[in-house]
């Protein structure tokens, strides 16, 4: 771990939804819900308000429908999301060349180049320029961000600053400030990771935190355990890595009905 909180993770709140409100003003301070508008879609992108009715990224269309019947359901228009993420990308890379993009919508930034004080009163100083900077160039977006010893604790710090926040966690306290936050906030605790915790009474990463690495290691393996045993006390060396390889790229489409047939499928 770093000796200064000089790892900073950007998120940008409701990204999609945020900019469907930023180009249509009558979208404004209403429940807008982005993503597949078929009955089998996928919500990506709740705004904040859809989010009290308890709408959320990844959940079915249908669902999202039933909670929160009376918002805008919109399709995306990429071509608007990838300007304003290249605009964001291109402030980061303003503060530090050392830019890691993890999507449109969030990076890891690596302070530690150059001569700027790490300090964290200079820092911070720092962010809100970049965040006010930001929400001007993108005519009104805003976004979270967090600051930390290392790429896991300043992901965390920004997930506790949202929405439209900012957080450092001063070096010595990452310990005690993941403590009471849910195992699942740990990369790499899934669903399957879950169950396999929870017959250990793992709710929380304090409760990590008790377990042995045997345990862990007994549990998950070698690999697994060993990694989730690290990022619970809050160890974490790896760098900002802003030439990233790129190992795949996906497309997926779902069926309005299922099809069963061969050559259908084939097709």
């Amino acid at each position: 771990m770093r000796a200064q909180a000089s790892v900073l993770h950007l998120d940008l709140d409701a990204f999609f939804a945020a900019v469907e409100q930023r180009d249509k003003p009558s979208l404004r301070g209403k429940p807008v819900i982005v993503g597949g508008v078929g009955q089998r879609g996928v919500v990506s992108t709740a705004s904040y308000e859809a989010r009290v009715f308890g709408v959320r990224s990844a959940m079915p269309m249908h669902e999202a429908r039933r909670r929160c019947p009376h918002a805008a359901f919109l399709s995306g228009r990429f071509g608007a999301y990838r300007q304003a993420s290249g605009i964001v990308m291109g402030l980061l890379r303003e503060l530090s060349p050392l830019v890691e993009p993890l999507s449109l919508d969030e990076a890891f930034v690596d302070l530690a180049v150059g001569d700027r004080s790490l300090a964290p009163e200079a820092v911070l100083a720092e962010v809100a320029t970049l965040r006010a900077r930001l929400t001007e160039a993108t005519g009104g977006l805003t976004a979270s961000v967090g600051v930390g010893s290392s790429k896991f604790i300043a992901k965390v710090a920004s997930e506790l600053a949202k929405p439209d926040g900012v957080r450092l966690v001063a070096p010595g306290t990452e310990v005690e400030t993941i403590a009471p936050l849910p195992a699942r906030a740990i990369p790499g605790i899934g669903p399957v990771t879950m169950e396999k915790l929870a017959r250990l009474g793992v709710a929380t990463v304090a409760d990590l935190q008790r377990l042995s690495s045997r345990e862990l290691v007994r549990e998950l393996g070698r690999s697994q355990g060993e990694w989730i045993g690290a990022l619970a006390f809050a160890r974490d060396d790896r760098p900002v890595e802003p030439d990233r390889e790129t190992k795949s790229i996906s497309v997926e489409d779902t069926f309005e009905t299922d099809v069963t047939d061969r050559e259908a499928l084939h097709a």
